[in-house]
């Protein structure tokens, strides 16, 4: 494979320069009631099952195992996106890198990490090749309802998902904040390229969505 390294150490502003719907309805919050099993095993693995059936589960070595992923593949997109949001004042180059290359960075990262592997999903996603699926939302929800910006692990039976969830930063709003406040630019991509777009209306510090890491048990 070609060498596309983009350097290591930023995902909130690509991710969410590409990717994320709508609160949950109550019924959808009424599913999201869960009950806590304490394993007897260690104090320090805690496993949470929702009424979907979804096992949670906090246990370090599995958060920390998937936040290696996930700093490593956000690394490799910060000095990317940053470098583009510089270019020019209408952002115009951001959206287009942003739109062009964010999925082949994910396969490259992919490409080279045999242990684990990253995508990035929302609620209010623009890439439909980003759509969140079944579990993907309701782990959000829950994420969305704390915000508190820390990992969460679920127990996917053969293998485990990492979540981090990402908060709406200042440079993000210029491609996801008030759609009236963009450049005609960025608001004439976002309609052409992604005319089912629902990742706008986003205000600072939101919950805007997570990039996720599965690892092998």
């Amino acid at each position: 494979m070609k060498k596309r390294f983009y350097t290591i150490a930023l995902a909130p502003l690509l991710f969410v320069a590409c990717n994320t719907v709508d609160s949950p309805a109550p019924a959808q919050q009424s599913a999201q009631k869960v009950t806590t099993e304490v394993s007897s095993a260690t104090n320090q693995v805690q496993e949470v099952i929702s009424a979907n059936n979804i096992k949670y589960v906090s246990n370090p070595d599995v958060i920390e195992r998937g936040m290696g992923h996930v700093k490593g593949f956000i690394g490799t997109l910060q000095p990317t996106l940053k470098g583009a949001l510089q270019q020019d004042k209408t952002h115009e180059t951001a959206m287009g890198t942003c739109s062009s290359i964010a999925m082949q960075m994910t396969q490259d990262y992919n490409n080279v990490s045999p242990n684990g592997k990253v995508r990035r999903t929302a609620l209010k996603y623009r890439n439909p090749a980003n759509k969140p699926d079944a579990i993907d939302k309701e782990v959000m929800y829950r994420l969305q309802a704390v915000n508190d910006g820390k990992p969460i692990a679920v127990d996917m039976g053969t293998k485990y998902r990492v979540y981090k969830p990402l908060q709406m930063k200042k440079p993000c709003l210029l491609c996801h904040g008030d759609m009236n406040k963009m450049t005609p630019e960025v608001q004439n991509i976002i309609k052409t390229k992604y005319p089912q777009d629902l990742a706008t209306g986003f205000k600072l510090g939101e919950f805007r969505g997570v990039v996720v890491a599965e690892i092998p048990k």
